[in-house]
């Protein structure tokens, strides 16, 4: 099967949720005998055509990575019609609009990673001060313009994959033809290596009886990193073997890592910036506990899917799609309120009961294996889309 997939962003733009996804669906749809072509955005470097992993990536000269444009949209439909004919155009979010909205061959279908509306409170959660209060409005504005788009959108392809439960039920109640196909991740790499841990400790400069909480997400306040480092920093003062690291950049690095240091436990706290897939593991072989207090509407993280096929139990709130693989009592712990204390609680509970902690993260390991494995989820979903019952909705 000839598979184009569009793209806002890849690799070469920055790594983050929707570039990973991106990237593993495209490499495993290839090592799977199919014909793969990414569009995205043009690289930062100028080049044009790149080849990663058995699939091809055609960057569009003239657009950007940032906002979404009527630039990427008419320079990207353009490009799916060179590209035609083919079996599946696979887009990101409103990567694929321009191409709805002018009319290329289908099939045609659309991941999307959550419902934009919920973004409200997230632009909420980002603002601090009256000064960001301020630009609220314009934020909202945008917020509910994108989600008009999507609506438009999601009425001109043949169907959406949601990739986590609560996306899936809100877009079956709006009528959309959507199906639920979970986000995979790479069990191979990331799993669960008791055995390695001390000499993978050594490796990152951890005490072998350190207590390792990690984080990973992009470095904002709608993720919450912020109130994993408070969580933390209240622990840490009767916790001398604790220890954080948090894996990832963004706009608030600085500001966080400048309290955390100030804070207790500070000499302990190792922020790492962005780490490739090979080194995200070793992380989390080293850890003991995943911590991810979202604010933010999230759909299904590849991050907590990636800790929890490590097998580590994980503390998050309960926002988005979180619940598809974080289930209370059985692979980790819903936090109903997003507060420092509620985290704090949650993660000592966790590390004065060892037996609950190995027992929650074998649960979360296996989980992973049964349901989001990367191959399996990939396969499946293109089984289902050449099954032309699939398509049966048309377009709108």
């Amino acid at each position: 099967m000839k598979i184009v997939i569009l793209t806002k962003r890849t690799f070469a733009h920055g790594f983050g949720g929707v570039e990973a996804y991106v990237h593993g669906f495209a490499r495993t749809a290839a090592e799977l005998g199919h014909d793969v072509v990414v569009l995205a955005s043009a690289h930062p470097g100028g080049i044009t055509h790149e080849s990663r992993d058995g699939y091809v990536v055609e960057y569009l000269v003239g657009t950007s990575p940032g906002l979404y444009s009527t630039a990427l949209w008419r320079c990207s439909a353009a490009a799916v019609r060179r590209h035609a004919p083919y079996d599946l155009l696979y887009s990101t979010n409103l990567a694929g609009y321009g191409a709805a909205m002018t009319g290329v061959p289908g099939p045609h279908v659309v991941w999307c990673t959550g419902r934009s509306l919920s973004h409200l409170r997230s632009e909420w959660h980002d603002r601090a001060g009256l000064r960001d209060l301020s630009g609220y409005p314009k934020a909202a504005l945008a917020v509910v313009h994108q989600a008009w788009l999507e609506r438009r959108l999601q009425r001109r392809v043949d169907t959406v994959v949601a990739e986590d439960v609560v996306t899936y039920a809100a877009l079956r109640r709006r009528g959309c033809p959507v199906r639920y196909s979970a986000t995979g991740v790479d069990t191979s790499r990331f799993r669960p290596e008791p055995v390695h841990r001390r000499d993978t400790r050594a490796a990152l400069g951890m005490p072998a009886d350190a207590e390792v909480l990690v984080m990973a997400a992009a470095i904002n306040r709608q993720k919450g990193i912020g109130l994993g480092a408070e969580a933390f920093a209240r622990l840490a003062a009767t916790r001398p073997r604790l220890h954080l690291a948090v894996l990832g950049d963004g706009p608030d690095r600085r500001r966080l890592e400048a309290l955390a240091r100030a804070g207790a436990g500070g000499a302990r706290v190792r922020f790492a910036g962005v780490v490739d897939e090979p080194d995200m593991a070793r992380y989390y072989a080293a850890a003991d506990i995943m911590l991810y207090p979202t604010l933010r509407a999230e759909g299904m993280p590849r991050a907590i899917l990636e800790a929890m096929s490590s097998g580590l139990p994980v503390v998050a709130t309960d926002r988005g799609g979180l619940r598809t693989a974080v289930r209370d009592g059985e692979t980790g712990v819903l936090l109903r309120r997003a507060s420092a204390d509620a985290v704090a609680t949650a993660v000592a509970a966790l590390l004065d009961d060892p037996a609950r902690r190995h027992w929650l993260g074998e649960r979360a390991a296996a989980l992973v294996r049964e349901q989001f494995e990367l191959r399996a989820t990939v396969a499946t979903l293109l089984d289902a889309i050449g099954d032309t019952s699939l398509l049966e909705h048309g377009r709108a």
